[in-house]
């Protein structure tokens, strides 16, 4: 039997289609990043990761700047191994990141703040700034606007 929590919201997918243009204002996106990104530091602190983070796994309730989410279908695999794990985590982050501001249609006209934490969605790149999810979410608490 499996026994689940119900919860409050919709699937970022949907909210993301609701969005005027189908995306979120830059702005928004960093906070819906920032959230996301506190929810998986909290995961990698428990030595566990996702694997499989994608707008089909995310409930989203919105609370004015904030967003409340909720992280589902764990994809979590025994053979791989956690480094690697949380690196994809991170690397899945970022993409979030960059499907809810627009994906490709729109890269070029964000904000430099956006640019530089998708680092052209360079895995190699990502991962060099952002070692962990701590220092993402370090950074986003941290950042300057230009």
């Amino acid at each position: 039997m499996l026994v689940s929590e119900y919860v409050e919201g919709e699937l970022l997918t949907d909210f993301l289609e609701r969005q005027p243009g189908g995306r979120l204002h830059p702005f928004q996106g960093l906070h819906l990043l920032h959230a996301l990104v506190k929810g998986i530091e909290c995961i990698h602190r428990l030595r566990e990761y996702h694997g499989d983070l994608h707008p089909g796994n995310i409930i989203v309730e919105r609370y004015g700047l904030t967003f409340h989410l909720k992280i589902l279908d764990f994809f979590h695999w025994e053979s791989a191994p956690k480094r690697e794990g949380y690196q994809d985590d991170l690397v899945y982050l970022v993409h979030l990141l960059y499907q809810s501001v627009g994906g490709a249609r729109f890269y070029s006209r964000q904000p430099k703040v956006v640019k530089s934490i998708c680092c052209g969605l360079k895995r190699s790149l990502i991962l060099a700034r952002f070692p962990t999810a701590t220092h993402l979410r370090q950074h986003l608490e941290t950042m300057r606007w230009s």
